[in-house]
């Protein structure tokens, strides 16, 4: 009974030990901050992108630019809002 009951308290013990190691939880404090610093400019030019896109979308309305320049200057800028995102849902897959 004492056994059992050592037996299970040290696996309870060692799978609190190891619960991060498991989990993929950056090594370090510089890998930490490397990914937070990555995610940060994923962010920046996800809202960059958005922000082009938008402009263009009002250049257009507002007769500055036409039809075609815009479907072409909008095809391109959305396949780089998409890359950013699409990386940025990588790195949060990564985390979970």
């Amino acid at each position: 009974m004492i056994a059992a009951l050592t037996v299970a308290l040290a696996a309870v013990a060692a799978g609190y030990v190891l619960a991060p190691l498991l989990r993929g939880v950056a090594a370090t404090p510089a890998e930490a901050a490397d990914t937070r610093a990555e995610r940060a400019r994923l962010v920046r030019e996800r809202e960059a992108a958005l922000r082009v896109l938008s402009d263009l979308a009002l250049d257009h309305a507002t007769g500055k630019m036409s039809d075609a320049d815009y479907e072409a200057l909008r095809q391109r800028q959305e396949a780089v809002a998409l890359d950013v995102l699409r990386r940025l849902d990588a790195m949060e897959a990564g985390r979970a």
